[in-house]
C-alpha cells in the first residue's frame, strides 16, 4: 500500500469506466422538474444540516435521554454488529467511537473522513481529512465518472486498499450514507460509518480538533460495481420493486408507477437508524426475494433507506427521480 503514496504531483491513473454519463447525486428533498437538481441541488440538499436541519433537529430532540433509550440504543448496534456479513463481505458496515480509538492505536491507521459539507457544529476528529460529499458530484448535480471520483480519492491520500471510516455532522442530512454508497459503488471494501455524536465519541476518548488534516496524495484504482445503481429501462421493465423515500407530499405530488412510499425519516431514530425489528417492521411489505430500487430527488436521502435495507440483507440498489422524470418527455 505505500509504494503507492505519493508526494505532490501528478500522476495518470488508469480505471475502469462505469458509464459515459454516470446518474445519480445526492438529495435529502426529493421532487423537483429540472434534471439532476443543478446548483440548487447543491445549495439545498448537498450543504448538509443546510438541506435538513429542521428535520434532523427534531429528529435529534426526539431521542431522549434515561436508561431505557440506553438500553435501546445498545440493543440496536448490537443488531447492526451482528448483521455485518453483507454482500458476502464480513466487514461492519458501522462501528463505535470505542471501536476506532482502538483502531487509531494501531498500525496501520485508519482514514477518518468528515464528509458533510458544512463545518461541524462543534469539532472535528483530530487527524480527520475532509471529504465533502458534493466533491464526488459534477456541478450540473450527477454523479461524477469512476475516473473523477477516483482523482479526488487519490488526491485527499487514500488508496482503495485504506481502511475508511466516515462521519459527519448531520445523519439523517444524508452525506454518511451517500458516500458510503459511492464507496461501495467505486469497490471499496473495508469501509464503515462510524455511529455516535460528538458528545459520545469525546466520552470515548477520541481526540477533537478545531481543523482538519491533509494527507501526501495517492492513487486510487476503482473497481466499480454497476449493480448499486439501478437504470430507468430496468425499473420501467418491472425489475424491481420500487421505493420512493421522500415525504408522503412529494410522493402524492408525483411517483414512479408502482411504487411504494417509505419515507427516508422513518428509518431514522435520533442520529442513526432505528433498530432491527423496527426495520423489518417497515419493509414487511416488500418482497424479500424481489430486489429493491429506492430513490429520492437526486439519491442522498434515498441511500439512507439503502444502507437500512442492505443492513437487512435485501437486493437494494438507489435510483433517482430526476432521471425517470428525464425520461418521460
Amino acid at each position: 500500500m505505500q509504494n503507492k503514496r505519493l508526494s505532490y504531483g501528478a500522476v495518470l491513473i488508469s480505471m475502469i469506466a462505469l458509464f459515459g454519463s454516470a446518474e445519480g447525486g445526492c438529495s435529502c428533498r426529493g421532487g423537483g422538474d429540472d434534471a439532476w437538481g443543478g446548483q440548487a441541488w447543491l445549495e439545498d440538499a448537498l450543504g448538509g444540516s443546510m438541506g435538513l436541519a429542521a428535520g434532523a433537529a427534531e429528529a435529534d430532540a426526539g431521542a431522549a435521554s434515561g436508561e431505557d433509550n440506553v438500553a435501546e440504543d445498545e440493543m440496536r448496534i448490537a443488531s447492526y454488529e451482528a448483521s455485518s456479513d453483507i454482500d458476502d463481505d464480513p466487514r461492519p458496515w458501522s462501528i463505535s467511537a470505542e471501536e476506532l480509538r482502538a483502531r487509531l492505536n494501531r498500525e496501520p491507521k485508519p482514514i477518518v473522513a468528515y464528509v458533510s459539507n458544512l463545518p461541524p457544529q462543534g469539532s472535528y476528529i483530530a487527524g480527520s481529512i475532509k471529504l465533502p460529499s458534493k466533491s464526488l458530484i459534477n456541478g450540473d448535480g450527477s454523479l461524477r465518472s469512476p475516473e473523477d471520483m477516483a482523482t479526488v480519492l487519490g488526491r485527499a491520500g487514500m488508496t482503495e486498499e485504506d481502511e475508511l471510516v466516515i462521519y459527519g455532522d448531520c445523519f439523517s442530512c444524508g452525506d454518511m450514507t451517500f458516500v458510503f454508497w459511492i464507496m461501495k459503488h467505486l469497490g471499496h471494501r473495508d469501509v464503515a460509518v462510524l455511529r455516535g455524536s460528538e458528545q459520545e465519541w469525546s466520552a470515548a476518548g477520541l481526540s477533537l480538533s478545531g481543523a482538519t488534516s491533509t494527507m501526501a496524495e495517492a492513487v486510487y484504482t476503482p473497481d466499480p460495481r454497476p449493480d448499486l445503481l439501478a437504470d430507468y429501462e430496468s425499473v420501467a421493465a418491472g425489475v424491481y420493486q420500487v421505493v420512493d423515500a421522500r415525504t408522503p407530499d412529494q410522493f402524492k405530488a408525483g411517483f414512479i408507477p408502482g411504487a411504494v412510499n417509505i419515507d427516508y425519516h422513518r428509518v431514522v431514530e435520533g442520529s442513526w437508524l432505528k433498530g432491527d425489528s423496527a426495520l423489518a417492521g417497515i419493509f414487511a411489505d416488500l418482497d424479500e426475494d424481489k430486489p429493491v430500487a429506492v430513490y429520492t430527488k437526486n439519491g442522498g436521502a434515498a441511500s439512507i433507506v439503502w444502507y437500512a435495507l442492505k443492513l437487512q440483507g435485501r437486493d437494494a440498489r438507489l435510483y433517482t427521480w430526476n432521471d425517470w422524470r428525464s425520461h418521460q418527455g
